[in-house]
């Protein structure tokens, strides 16, 4: 089954496994409903929406939120950058030595 957003090796060989949810039957007949309305399978619908909520859990969890406060400290960070102490400059000089050897 293709599922919309999905991507596999390319190559015909992703495995697939069995995912089974036992739920009420008012929920299964809306989530049914959903599906003809999309020209899915039961299947295809609820893989589908069940993967684009991951995909959007994942990618809200990757997000840093900043108060206004702390986002304005961020910025100004940016725009004025403090100067490097000794210790990091002095790390950051040994790391760059090491790396392009």
């Amino acid at each position: 089954m293709a599922v919309h957003g999905m991507k596999g090796t390319g190559d015909g060989r992703d495995e697939h496994v069995t995912f089974n949810a036992r739920l009420p039957k008012r929920v299964k007949l809306t989530i049914q409903r959903a599906a003809d309305l999309r020209g899915q399978s039961l299947s295809e619908f609820v893989v589908g929406s069940a993967y684009d909520r991951a995909l959007e859990a994942i990618s809200t969890d990757n997000v840093v939120q900043l108060s206004a406060r702390d986002s304005a400290a961020f910025a100004a960070a940016l725009v004025q950058p403090p100067a490097p102490d000794a210790r990091v400059l002095a790390h950051f000089l040994r790391a760059h030595r090491k790396a392009v050897r």
